[in-house]
């Protein structure tokens, strides 16, 4: 079987979703390779449910990874999006099934002053979730040319303000300064963030944490781990371990922190516990 006569059956397969959700990736993987066996001849449907040769072979198949691969092509088609989350747990379905509407029933604007402004708005975005920041950061953010972000960057440069982060100057909304000047109001409040919140995407690490070699040990090329902020910058990084109900949470100090607030992060991991629906058994800073 071709790649391209593949991907056709994987796109065939995921009509499914038009009328229906599918609650975790690993069902959403052997579902649509479920439907795709029913058209393989019986020679090809004994190589599509042999164990599969990534991740776990007890509990994917062939067809599983061969589809699996296959999802974000099918996502720049609008065929599979992410549905309403179900506790800890994602659902997905297609953005026909989850708007109503399909994507070419949706009316882009062709008017020079609306494009700019949603084109504004892209830059808005980016720095009010990762400013301060810089253009370099913004073109890796949206995944653009160099060109473009500069062409993009420069529409809203009359919406920023420069700051210095150390030795680097960046800019921030000029919307957003005022926050930030009163931004002591949370004190040095202390949270705990998973391994791959959107917060940690920002390119300018040195803004979160300054020390290069502990950022070897936050961002990772695998298995990267959970992240203590205080007031905002990293001070630390926390994973955890399941054992049967039970949930283990291990925690290592980039700083000294008061008895208060080590009490704090203990309380901090009992809630992730009760998120998770288990009993916190241990944590250890």
């Amino acid at each position: 079987m071709s790649f391209d006569d593949l991907l056709m059956r994987t796109k065939q397969a995921a009509g499914y979703l038009n009328s229906h959700t599918v609650r975790s990736k690993e069902t959403l993987d052997q579902t649509l390779a479920d439907i795709i066996e029913c058209s393989l001849t019986e020679e090809k449907r004994a190589l599509w449910r042999a164990p599969s040769m990534y991740g776990n072979p007890d509990r994917q198949t062939v067809g599983g990874a061969a589809v699996s691969f296959l999802l974000r092509p099918c996502s720049f088609s609008s065929l599979i999006v992410f549905g309403r989350r179900q506790g800890i747990t994602p659902t997905f379905t297609s953005f026909q099934n989850w708007t109503g509407r399909r994507p070419e029933e949706l009316a882009f604007t062709e008017e020079p002053e609306a494009r700019k402004e949603c084109e504004r708005e892209l830059v808005r975005t980016f720095l009010h979730c990762y400013g301060p920041s810089g253009r370099d950061s913004f073109m890796g953010w949206l995944g653009c040319s160099g060109q473009q972000a500069r062409r993009l960057w420069s529409g809203a440069k009359d919406e920023m303000e420069p700051v210095q982060t150390g030795k680097k100057t960046c800019y921030m909304l000029s919307n957003d300064m005022e926050a930030l000047a009163h931004s002591q109001a949370d004190g040095e409040r202390l949270l705990l963030l998973g391994a791959h919140d959107p917060y940690l995407d920002i390119k300018d690490r040195d803004v979160l944490l300054e020390d290069r070699t502990l950022q070897k040990a936050v961002w990772k090329t695998v298995g990267n781990p959970g992240v203590i902020l205080k007031a905002g910058r990293i001070a630390g990084i926390w994973r955890t371990k399941t054992l049967g109900d039970k949930l283990e949470t291990e925690m290592t100090l980039f700083e000294a922190l008061e008895t208060e607030e080590k009490n704090n992060l203990k309380e901090l991991a009992e809630e992730y516990a009760r998120f998770r629906g288990l009993a916190l058994k241990k944590c250890v800073i």
